[in-house]
């Protein structure tokens, strides 16, 4: 649960009194609705309270959170509001790491690690700890980064947040995307325009609703489609967005190249006018909107309790035996959850396999024409021609297949998880639909639950490894061995070789692959199988209580109206 002692910190970030006054009261609402949840054991809000806390720990600062699929430009957009190359970007998928970006009097990155350890680094080797390719899955255990540049100074009140993503919101370990997600000021939605608003974005977009009111989104790679086709997609994206958005929602065409100047003008003056010149009312008005959210969700379960308390014995009776029967059925909801992530592995080896293979043929014929051109080149006995082929070898599979490796398996973390995470969420949601059935049948209330948000840890990138040319030590008879002779034959032994040596290495390549995803979808099904637990005993406790706790349930509500109120003030 959030650590709720933050009112004098966040009471201190103001300068004057008014501001001062303002300050405590959301402070001493964030308590109460806090200690309501402690009190009835809502659980599920804990994500919430986390968010709103730390919210209210960092005074006026505006995070201004890019989120979206991977590769929808995100870190190029923001190089271009800094000014300059500070966020790595390249053709495959790089920010691994949470990135907080805002003004500073010079260049400077702080980089925090799970264990509390923290250190200054240069700038220039952000690389280094914030990308794949340079820390897979998170080896080095970074919790997240901060970074200071000059060319922010317009923005001073602002943190610009890069997020990860890989086809949607992804992340690792501790500070994931999804649970930024609470935690954003401010959103821009990257969407690339060749690929407008997917079903994933939607939902995105109603979940970052939750979180702040002021939405926007950035329709990235503008210059892929003409200037009608811009139009066109504005228009559909906008039509989409009504649909399910409960305010407006702004759209902005961008692209980071020359010629469309207009457009990254009209991005950075919303951003100046709107968010950085206004940034504490900004601030005040983005907490606001999360408090009110988080009161809004701890009502319902309130409203559900309260119902049960007044209802008929009869029917608490009938609800209690419902929720009995759920919980007798929580090993059914638990097989499911682990046939669905034994089928879904079976499934991603087969699809790592199938991904990976057909790569072979190709694979073949380009080391095939490198290695006869290099072994032209080979002189002297057995031993040093072998030690030739192995550094070859060595070299330029590794130079094939570890590109490979990143885009192929990128991907496939794209879609397997994907499809797991919908998996496991439409089980969650089934659960939830009939324990929401259960109380309206019963009490006739209607019951919705918390939003089941899972942390999806970015599978470590597997090594890119080459075995041995020769299962016996011909080497040692190289003394024995006229090159000059069996020259030709050593050659075509190495070329005969080497479409073996091509599948051998993709299969421990859908192997590795394979096993990584595995585990992210095993780590999603405990934590679906512990959300379905946790709300389950949350709803058992309020109604089992409700008719002893009437009056605290009354009073709890009684408080939550009079938060709300003083927030309105």
């Amino acid at each position: 649960m959030a650590d709720v002692n933050v009112t004098s910190k966040a009471c201190s970030a103001a300068d004057d009194q008014g501001g001062q006054d303002s300050r405590s009261r959301v402070a001493a609402a964030f308590d109460e609705i806090g200690g309501i949840c402690r009190q009835f054991g809502i659980h599920s809000l804990r994500p919430q309270l986390d968010a709103c806390a730390e919210v209210l720990g960092e005074g006026d600062i505006v995070d201004v959170a890019v989120v979206g699929r991977f590769k929808a430009g995100k870190s190029s957009f923001l190089n271009t509001i800094i000014g300059e190359e500070v966020l790595p970007v390249a053709v495959l998928p790089l920010t691994a790491i949470v990135t907080r970006v805002r003004y500073g009097p010079g260049n400077r990155a702080l980089v925090r690690h799970d264990d509390g350890r923290q250190y200054e680094l240069a700038v220039d080797h952000l690389a280094d700890v914030v990308t794949e390719q340079r820390n897979p899955g998170n080896a080095k255990g970074v919790a997240i980064v901060d970074v200071e540049v000059p060319g922010l100074r317009p923005y001073r009140g602002v943190r610009f947040v890069d997020t990860p993503g890989l086809g949607s919101v992804y992340a690792h370990n501790t500070r994931t995307s999804m649970e930024w997600l609470p935690r954003v000021g401010a959103a821009l939605l990257a969407v690339s325009i060749d690929h407008p608003l997917s079903e994933y974005d939607i939902e995105l977009l109603r979940e970052l609703g939750k979180h702040t009111p002021d939405v926007s989104i950035l329709l990235t790679k503008a210059d892929l489609v003409s200037s009608r086709d811009v139009a066109d997609v504005v228009a559909f994206v906008r039509e989409q967005v009504a649909r399910v958005a409960g305010a407006p929602v702004r759209i902005f065409p961008y692209s980071t190249r020359p010629g469309f100047e207009a457009m990254r003008e009209a991005v950075h003056d919303y951003l100046l006018a709107h968010v950085a010149a206004r940034h504490e009312e900004k601030a005040r008005e983005i907490l606001l909107h999360k408090l009110h959210s988080l009161a809004r969700e701890c009502r319902e379960y309130l409203g559900m309790a309260l119902t049960a308390a007044g209802a008929v014995q009869e029917a608490r009776t009938e609800l209690q035996r419902q929720l009995r029967e759920e919980r007798q059925v929580l090993s059914t909801v638990r097989n499911e959850l682990w046939l669905l992530a034994n089928d879904l592995k079976s499934r991603t080896r087969e699809a790592c396999a199938e991904r990976f293979l057909e790569h072979h043929g190709r694979l073949v014929a380009v080391l095939a024409d490198d290695l006869q051109a290099r072994m032209r080149q080979w002189k002297g006995n057995l031993v040093k021609t072998i030690e030739a082929f192995e550094r070859w070898a060595g070299e330029t599979f590794h130079g094939e297949l570890a590109p490979l490796s990143q885009d192929e398996g990128n991907r496939l973390t794209q879609e397997q998880l994907a499809a797991a995470q919908g998996s496991f969420s439409r089980v969650v949601r089934a659960f939830q639909d009939r324990l929401a059935g259960s109380i309206q049948k019963a009490l006739g209330f209607t019951f919705c639950g918390a939003t089941f948000q899972a942390t999806v840890k970015q599978p470590a990138r597997p090594d890119v490894q080459i075995g041995r040319v020769f299962d016996h030590p011909f080497e040692l008879l190289s003394f024995a061995i006229p090159m000059w002779l069996f020259r030709p034959l050593v050659r075509r032994h190495f070329l005969r070789g080497l479409p073996w040596e091509v599948e051998k290495n993709l299969h421990r390549l859908t192997g590795q692959w394979a096993e990584s995803i595995g585990r992210t979808v095993d780590d999603l099904a405990r934590q679906a199988e512990d959300f379905v637990r946790e709300e389950l005993e949350t709803v058992e406790g309020l109604v089992a209580q409700a008719k002893d706790q009437r009056a605290a349930i009354e009073q709890a509500m009684e408080l939550l109206d009079r938060a709300e109120t003083s927030l309105r003030e």
